[in-house]
């Protein structure tokens, strides 16, 4: 097998695309133990890869302003070049990005072979991801496959983040003001309109099972953008252990407490993978359509945690257009009841 040194891995979408490719850094980490790693990503998402163990660098990727347009293009080749890459993996397609990699004369550019501009790369990938038959990290994983001996198990997988005294720090000031130093659980009922959300409703129901269950402190979390739907969710429940936080935290903190709390309950969402890398409890709530199902999006090997209705998969996701108005909504109960109560029981036992 051949020996790269320079290694360069490219995913500029949103949090859970990003969470879903930091394993990659660890396969490589195996094959290639001396090798320099490094990840191209935009700003906002740079935290998230701020705290795995095996990276040695973050670039930043700014298509907004510093590599806007064919003067930003050219800017970022340059950046690029001066690193020496032995090759570049684009988890993520782009037409800007690929033309970068070109430029920069990185010898080996590793990308999709679906993609008017793939001839911009000499080793394509020919998987069509809107197929959905495998998990989003395993797509990921075959633009590794020239590069490393086989394809890990599920088992094997790493996403390898450190819990550290900053994390903790972070945390820590995060919770001063509502009291909590650990022992909490988070609700997150938005998605960021990706997929379907459980109706406030069963949210609130939750909610007041867990505070008549446990005593342990809630925080329902969101940013600013959600307030109507945080505020819907807590609506007339009143309580000393519950904590509303509406766009207070930035991403990096909002790990932070993630990686810390002892039950993260979500619908399909980037911090549900968050909660995923850190090897938190959880429970997510997904719709089946083939392009947002769990198989593709759940959080890696950890599907039993995860909750969807019983009902044939559409082929796409409309949500203005749903057939069951909005197919979460038919997750019954009981079977939401029987999840909380397994982790109820650990809670009160640990």
């Amino acid at each position: 097998m051949m020996i790269l040194q320079k290694i360069l891995l490219i995913r500029t979408d949103r949090i859970g695309d990003v969470i879903l490719t930091i394993p990659m850094i660890s396969v490589l980490r195996e094959v290639y133990p001396q090798a320099h790693i490094s990840f191209l990503t935009r700003s906002y998402t740079a935290p998230l890869l701020k705290y795995q163990k095996t990276l040695n660098e973050i670039i930043i990727y700014q298509p907004e302003n510093q590599h806007k347009g064919i003067i930003g293009t050219l800017s970022l080749s340059r950046i690029l070049k001066s690193k020496n890459f032995d090759i570049a993996f684009l988890f993520y397609p782009s037409p800007q990005l690929a033309i970068a990699l070109k430029l920069a004369h990185i010898p080996r550019r590793v990308g999709s072979g679906f993609r008017w501009y793939s001839f911009l790369f000499n080793q394509r990938t020919f998987e069509h991801r809107k197929h959905g038959k495998k998990h989003e990290l395993e797509y990921n994983l075959s633009l590794l496959n020239h590069y490393i001996p086989k394809i890990p198990s599920p088992s094997d997988i790493r996403f390898d983040f450190q819990k550290n005294n900053k994390l903790t720090q972070l945390k820590n000031k995060a919770l001063q003001k509502y009291h909590i130093k650990k022992n909490y659980i988070i609700i997150h009922p938005g998605s960021g309109g990706s997929s379907p959300n459980l109706p406030p409703r069963t949210f609130h129901q939750m909610i007041q099972y867990l505070l008549k269950k446990l005593n342990k402190p809630i925080l329902v979390v969101g940013d600013k953008s959600e307030e109507k739907l945080l505020n819907e969710v807590i609506d007339s429940l009143c309580s000393d252990r519950l904590h509303l936080v509406c766009g207070a935290w930035d991403l990096e903190t909002y790990m932070a407490v993630i990686a810390q709390s002892s039950l993260f309950i979500s619908n399909s969402t980037g911090p549900l993978h968050i909660a995923r890398a850190f090897d938190v409890p959880l429970i997510g709530f997904y719709c089946p359509a083939i392009p947002c199902s769990p198989e593709r999006w759940g959080p890696y090997n950890k599907l039993d945690s995860i909750l969807s209705p019983n009902i044939e998969p559409c082929k796409s996701c409309n949500m203005d257009k749903c057939p069951y108005d909005n197919c979460l909504d038919l997750i019954k109960w009981e079977s939401i009841q029987t999840l909380l109560d397994q982790h109820i029981n650990r809670l009160t036992t640990s």
